[in-house]
Protein backbone atom coordinates (compact mmCIF):
# COMPACT_ATOMS: atom_id res chain seq x y z
CA UNK A 1 0.00 0.00 0.00
CA UNK A 2 2.64 2.17 1.09
CA UNK A 3 4.62 1.75 -2.01
CA UNK A 4 1.27 2.34 -4.23
CA UNK A 5 1.11 5.72 -2.44
CA UNK A 6 4.78 6.19 -3.04
CA UNK A 7 4.27 5.37 -7.01
CA UNK A 8 1.46 7.85 -7.01
CA UNK A 9 3.29 11.19 -5.42
CA UNK A 10 6.09 10.40 -8.07
CA UNK A 11 3.81 10.33 -11.15
CA UNK A 12 1.84 13.59 -9.34
CA UNK A 13 5.46 15.21 -9.66
CA UNK A 14 6.70 14.34 -13.00
CA UNK A 15 2.77 15.17 -14.14
CA UNK A 16 2.87 18.93 -12.41
CA UNK A 17 6.52 19.42 -13.38
CA UNK A 18 5.79 18.39 -16.92
CA UNK A 19 2.52 20.70 -16.73
CA UNK A 20 4.95 23.75 -15.54
CA UNK A 21 7.07 23.00 -18.11
CA UNK A 22 4.82 23.23 -21.06
CA UNK A 23 2.97 26.61 -19.13
CA UNK A 24 5.96 27.90 -18.72
CA UNK A 25 6.45 27.58 -22.91
CA UNK A 26 3.11 28.78 -23.55
CA UNK A 27 4.19 32.02 -21.84
CA UNK A 28 7.13 32.49 -23.20
CA UNK A 29 5.02 32.10 -27.01
CA UNK A 30 2.89 34.37 -25.91
CA UNK A 31 5.64 37.20 -25.00
CA UNK A 32 7.36 36.23 -28.39
CA UNK A 33 3.57 37.31 -29.95
CA UNK A 34 3.04 40.11 -28.23
CA UNK A 35 3.36 43.50 -30.35
CA UNK A 36 3.13 45.94 -27.37
CA UNK A 37 6.54 46.52 -25.95
CA UNK A 38 6.03 47.25 -22.40
CA UNK A 39 3.15 44.36 -22.68
CA UNK A 40 6.11 42.07 -24.26
CA UNK A 41 8.90 43.05 -21.40
CA UNK A 42 6.54 42.13 -18.47
CA UNK A 43 5.60 38.54 -19.82
CA UNK A 44 9.26 37.65 -20.47
CA UNK A 45 10.06 38.81 -16.65
CA UNK A 46 7.46 36.50 -15.43
CA UNK A 47 8.68 33.69 -17.82
CA UNK A 48 12.13 34.29 -16.51
CA UNK A 49 11.25 34.70 -12.48
CA UNK A 50 8.72 31.38 -13.21
CA UNK A 51 12.29 29.52 -13.43
CA UNK A 52 15.21 31.11 -14.24
CA UNK A 53 17.28 28.22 -14.93
CA UNK A 54 15.35 26.87 -18.05
CA UNK A 55 15.15 27.03 -21.12
CA UNK A 56 12.79 29.51 -21.71
CA UNK A 57 14.00 31.33 -18.66
CA UNK A 58 17.25 31.76 -20.20
CA UNK A 59 15.98 33.14 -23.58
CA UNK A 60 13.51 35.21 -22.14
CA UNK A 61 16.66 36.99 -20.90
CA UNK A 62 17.77 37.27 -24.58
CA UNK A 63 14.59 39.03 -25.26
CA UNK A 64 14.26 41.54 -22.11
CA UNK A 65 18.05 42.27 -23.16
CA UNK A 66 17.22 43.34 -26.98
CA UNK A 67 14.19 44.92 -25.71
CA UNK A 68 16.98 46.80 -23.47
CA UNK A 69 19.38 47.36 -26.22
CA UNK A 70 16.66 48.85 -28.64
CA UNK A 71 15.36 51.39 -25.67
CA UNK A 72 19.15 52.26 -25.66
CA UNK A 73 19.92 51.39 -22.24
CA UNK A 74 22.90 49.08 -23.17
CA UNK A 75 24.35 49.04 -19.54
CA UNK A 76 21.30 47.31 -18.17
CA UNK A 77 20.98 45.33 -21.66
CA UNK A 78 24.64 43.68 -20.43
CA UNK A 79 23.42 43.38 -16.68
CA UNK A 80 20.79 40.80 -18.18
CA UNK A 81 22.91 38.80 -20.84
CA UNK A 82 25.88 38.14 -17.84
CA UNK A 83 22.68 36.26 -16.64
CA UNK A 84 22.46 33.93 -19.24
CA UNK A 85 24.53 30.52 -18.58
CA UNK A 86 23.24 27.89 -21.23
CA UNK A 87 25.72 26.84 -23.00
CA UNK A 88 23.90 26.28 -26.21
CA UNK A 89 22.29 30.42 -26.44
CA UNK A 90 25.04 31.24 -28.53
CA UNK A 91 23.23 34.71 -29.23
CA UNK A 92 24.48 35.89 -25.72
CA UNK A 93 27.97 36.54 -27.10
CA UNK A 94 26.26 38.16 -29.68
CA UNK A 95 24.08 40.76 -28.25
CA UNK A 96 27.03 41.67 -25.78
CA UNK A 97 29.10 42.37 -28.47
CA UNK A 98 26.99 45.05 -29.74
CA UNK A 99 26.18 46.69 -26.44
CA UNK A 100 29.95 46.32 -25.42
CA UNK A 101 30.31 48.39 -28.36
CA UNK A 102 27.72 51.19 -27.70
CA UNK A 103 29.32 51.66 -24.32
CA UNK A 104 32.77 51.89 -25.58
CA UNK A 105 34.27 49.00 -23.99
CA UNK A 106 35.67 47.82 -27.39
CA UNK A 107 37.74 44.86 -26.47
CA UNK A 108 35.47 43.24 -24.84
CA UNK A 109 33.37 43.97 -27.56
CA UNK A 110 35.80 42.21 -29.88
CA UNK A 111 35.83 39.33 -27.34
CA UNK A 112 32.55 38.46 -27.41
CA UNK A 113 32.40 38.32 -31.13
CA UNK A 114 35.17 35.98 -31.79
CA UNK A 115 33.61 34.07 -29.25
CA UNK A 116 30.21 33.95 -31.21
CA UNK A 117 32.24 33.52 -34.55
CA UNK A 118 33.56 30.64 -33.02
CA UNK A 119 30.59 28.69 -31.22
CA UNK A 120 27.35 30.20 -33.90
CA UNK A 121 26.13 28.34 -36.75
CA UNK A 122 24.22 31.56 -37.53
CA UNK A 123 26.05 33.16 -40.41
CA UNK A 124 24.00 36.45 -41.06
CA UNK A 125 24.79 37.25 -37.21
CA UNK A 126 28.64 35.78 -37.69
CA UNK A 127 29.01 38.44 -41.37
CA UNK A 128 27.90 40.99 -38.64
CA UNK A 129 30.14 40.35 -35.54
CA UNK A 130 33.26 40.41 -38.10
CA UNK A 131 31.70 44.31 -38.67
CA UNK A 132 31.44 44.64 -34.86
CA UNK A 133 35.12 44.01 -34.51
CA UNK A 134 36.38 45.87 -36.79
CA UNK A 135 34.25 48.78 -35.69
CA UNK A 136 35.93 48.55 -32.33
CA UNK A 137 39.32 48.44 -33.81
CA UNK A 138 38.37 51.66 -36.04
CA UNK A 139 37.04 53.40 -32.81
CA UNK A 140 40.38 52.92 -31.23
CA UNK A 141 42.11 53.56 -34.16
CA UNK A 142 43.80 50.94 -34.97
CA UNK A 143 43.16 50.99 -38.66
CA UNK A 144 45.00 48.09 -40.09
CA UNK A 145 43.38 45.84 -37.48
CA UNK A 146 40.53 46.94 -38.56
CA UNK A 147 41.16 46.37 -42.48
CA UNK A 148 42.38 43.04 -41.88
CA UNK A 149 39.25 42.30 -40.22
CA UNK A 150 37.32 42.89 -42.88
CA UNK A 151 39.75 41.22 -45.28
CA UNK A 152 39.25 38.19 -43.60
CA UNK A 153 35.34 38.65 -44.18
CA UNK A 154 35.78 39.42 -47.70
CA UNK A 155 37.52 36.08 -48.31
CA UNK A 156 35.34 33.94 -46.10
CA UNK A 157 31.97 32.10 -46.80
CA UNK A 158 30.02 34.89 -44.36
CA UNK A 159 30.08 37.59 -46.71
CA UNK A 160 26.88 37.89 -47.89
CA UNK A 161 24.15 40.72 -46.96
CA UNK A 162 26.52 43.67 -46.61
CA UNK A 163 28.96 44.04 -49.11
CA UNK A 164 28.36 47.32 -49.70
CA UNK A 165 29.37 48.47 -46.05
CA UNK A 166 32.28 45.98 -46.57
CA UNK A 167 33.74 48.24 -49.63
CA UNK A 168 32.54 51.29 -47.83
CA UNK A 169 34.37 50.51 -44.35
CA UNK A 170 37.31 48.83 -46.49
CA UNK A 171 37.74 52.23 -48.08
CA UNK A 172 37.41 54.04 -44.95
CA UNK A 173 40.11 52.18 -43.55
CA UNK A 174 42.46 52.50 -45.78
CA UNK A 175 41.45 56.51 -45.91
CA UNK A 176 42.59 56.72 -41.96
CA UNK A 177 45.58 54.99 -42.40
CA UNK A 178 46.91 58.00 -45.37
CA UNK A 179 46.08 55.40 -48.24
CA UNK A 180 43.78 57.54 -50.58
CA UNK A 181 44.57 56.36 -53.77
CA UNK A 182 43.55 52.57 -52.52
CA UNK A 183 40.53 54.00 -50.32
CA UNK A 184 39.50 55.65 -54.02
CA UNK A 185 39.37 52.39 -55.60
CA UNK A 186 36.98 50.93 -52.87
CA UNK A 187 34.66 53.81 -53.41
CA UNK A 188 34.99 53.72 -56.65
CA UNK A 189 34.38 49.95 -56.43
CA UNK A 190 30.77 50.51 -54.11
CA UNK A 191 30.04 52.88 -56.59
CA UNK A 192 30.17 51.23 -59.69
CA UNK A 193 28.52 47.85 -58.14
CA UNK A 194 25.73 49.19 -55.79
CA UNK A 195 24.85 52.57 -57.66
CA UNK A 196 21.67 53.28 -55.66
CA UNK A 197 22.66 52.23 -52.06
CA UNK A 198 22.93 53.96 -49.26
CA UNK A 199 26.98 53.92 -49.00
CA UNK A 200 27.34 54.69 -52.13
CA UNK A 201 26.13 58.22 -51.10
CA UNK A 202 28.02 57.87 -48.25
CA UNK A 203 31.20 57.18 -50.42
CA UNK A 204 29.95 59.99 -52.72
CA UNK A 205 30.63 62.30 -49.98
CA UNK A 206 33.97 60.61 -48.98
CA UNK A 207 35.56 61.21 -52.74
CA UNK A 208 34.22 65.00 -52.72
CA UNK A 209 35.85 65.35 -48.99
CA UNK A 210 38.89 64.06 -50.43
CA UNK A 211 39.04 65.92 -53.50
CA UNK A 212 38.33 69.07 -51.72
CA UNK A 213 41.13 68.80 -49.16
CA UNK A 214 43.71 68.44 -51.72
CA UNK A 215 44.03 64.42 -50.70
CA UNK A 216 43.80 63.50 -54.31
CA UNK A 217 43.41 64.52 -57.70
CA UNK A 218 40.72 63.55 -59.40
CA UNK A 219 37.99 64.33 -61.93
CA UNK A 220 34.48 63.56 -60.92
CA UNK A 221 32.94 63.84 -64.25
CA UNK A 222 35.06 60.60 -64.91
CA UNK A 223 33.57 58.99 -61.78
CA UNK A 224 29.41 57.95 -61.71
CA UNK A 225 28.49 60.69 -59.33
CA UNK A 226 25.39 62.34 -58.42
CA UNK A 227 27.23 66.02 -58.38
CA UNK A 228 28.14 65.89 -62.14
CA UNK A 229 26.24 67.56 -64.26
CA UNK A 230 25.02 65.26 -66.61
CA UNK A 231 22.16 63.04 -65.04
CA UNK A 232 22.94 59.22 -64.48
CA UNK A 233 21.41 57.25 -67.09
CA UNK A 234 18.99 54.69 -65.50
CA UNK A 235 17.09 51.75 -66.39
CA UNK A 236 13.93 51.53 -67.56
CA UNK A 237 12.75 50.10 -64.44
CA UNK A 238 14.04 52.52 -62.45
CA UNK A 239 12.87 55.51 -64.68
CA UNK A 240 9.11 53.66 -65.01
CA UNK A 241 6.59 56.49 -64.54
CA UNK A 242 4.29 54.81 -62.04
CA UNK A 243 7.39 53.30 -60.40
CA UNK A 244 7.17 54.31 -56.46
CA UNK A 245 10.49 55.22 -54.88
CA UNK A 246 11.00 53.14 -51.31
CA UNK A 247 14.08 52.75 -48.58
CA UNK A 248 13.76 49.05 -47.61
CA UNK A 249 14.75 48.64 -44.01
CA UNK A 250 14.73 44.88 -43.15
CA UNK A 251 13.57 41.58 -44.34
CA UNK A 252 11.91 38.92 -42.02
CA UNK A 253 10.61 35.60 -41.59
CA UNK A 254 7.44 36.44 -40.00
CA UNK A 255 4.88 38.55 -41.41
CA UNK A 256 4.38 39.90 -37.60
CA UNK A 257 7.73 40.51 -37.03
CA UNK A 258 7.57 42.51 -40.52
CA UNK A 259 4.44 44.28 -38.98
CA UNK A 260 6.29 44.77 -35.32
CA UNK A 261 9.57 46.21 -37.65
CA UNK A 262 7.26 48.01 -40.08
CA UNK A 263 5.43 50.55 -36.60
CA UNK A 264 9.01 51.07 -35.34
CA UNK A 265 9.58 52.65 -38.67
CA UNK A 266 6.62 54.75 -38.40
CA UNK A 267 7.63 56.42 -34.99
CA UNK A 268 10.56 57.61 -36.30
CA UNK A 269 8.47 59.37 -38.59
CA UNK A 270 8.18 57.47 -41.56
CA UNK A 271 5.08 55.66 -43.58
CA UNK A 272 5.88 52.13 -44.33
CA UNK A 273 4.83 49.13 -46.75
CA UNK A 274 5.04 45.35 -46.08
CA UNK A 275 5.85 42.78 -49.72
CA UNK A 276 6.66 39.68 -49.88
CA UNK A 277 9.84 38.04 -52.18
CA UNK A 278 11.11 34.52 -52.72
CA UNK A 279 14.74 34.05 -52.12
CA UNK A 280 16.78 30.76 -51.77
CA UNK A 281 13.63 28.79 -52.08
CA UNK A 282 12.27 30.75 -48.42
CA UNK A 283 9.57 33.42 -48.06
CA UNK A 284 10.55 37.06 -46.90
CA UNK A 285 8.32 39.98 -45.63
CA UNK A 286 10.86 43.24 -46.87
CA UNK A 287 9.47 46.21 -44.61
CA UNK A 288 10.02 49.37 -46.98
CA UNK A 289 9.79 52.99 -45.76
CA UNK A 290 8.20 55.70 -47.49
CA UNK A 291 6.92 56.01 -50.74
CA UNK A 292 9.19 59.38 -51.31
CA UNK A 293 8.92 62.05 -53.45
CA UNK A 294 11.73 62.60 -55.93
CA UNK A 295 12.24 66.04 -54.83
CA UNK A 296 12.47 64.41 -50.94
CA UNK A 297 16.27 64.33 -49.47
CA UNK A 298 16.55 60.57 -49.38
CA UNK A 299 19.84 61.09 -47.77
CA UNK A 300 18.44 62.64 -44.84
CA UNK A 301 15.68 59.78 -44.45
CA UNK A 302 18.84 57.49 -45.06
CA UNK A 303 20.88 59.61 -42.00
CA UNK A 304 17.80 59.46 -39.44
CA UNK A 305 17.06 55.75 -39.62
CA UNK A 306 20.71 55.23 -39.26
CA UNK A 307 20.60 57.33 -36.62
CA UNK A 308 17.65 54.76 -35.25
CA UNK A 309 20.10 51.92 -35.85
CA UNK A 310 18.08 51.18 -38.96
CA UNK A 311 20.39 50.33 -42.14
CA UNK A 312 18.30 51.22 -45.26
CA UNK A 313 18.94 51.63 -49.36
CA UNK A 314 16.76 52.68 -52.58
CA UNK A 315 14.40 50.85 -54.19
CA UNK A 316 11.50 51.22 -56.15
CA UNK A 317 8.73 49.47 -56.81
CA UNK A 318 4.97 50.19 -58.68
Amino acid sequence: MKKNIFIICLLTIFVVSSFCILSQEDQYKKAKAEKDGTAMKILFERVYEEDHDSIFGQLSLIELAKYNFFKRDYNNAVSILKKIHHQEISDKQYWLAKSYLKIEKYQLSIISSQIFIAESEDNVKIENAYFIIAEAYLKQKMYKRAFNTLESLRTSKYINNNIPLLHYKMGICKEKQGKFEQALMFYKKLKQDFPYHQYCYLAEDRIYNLKKNNKLEIDLSEINTFRKEEPIEESKAATGKDLKIYLQVGAFSSEDSAEKFGKHVRVIGYKYIIFSKIKNNSKLYVVAAGPFNKNDNLKKAMLKLKKNDINSYVIKRY
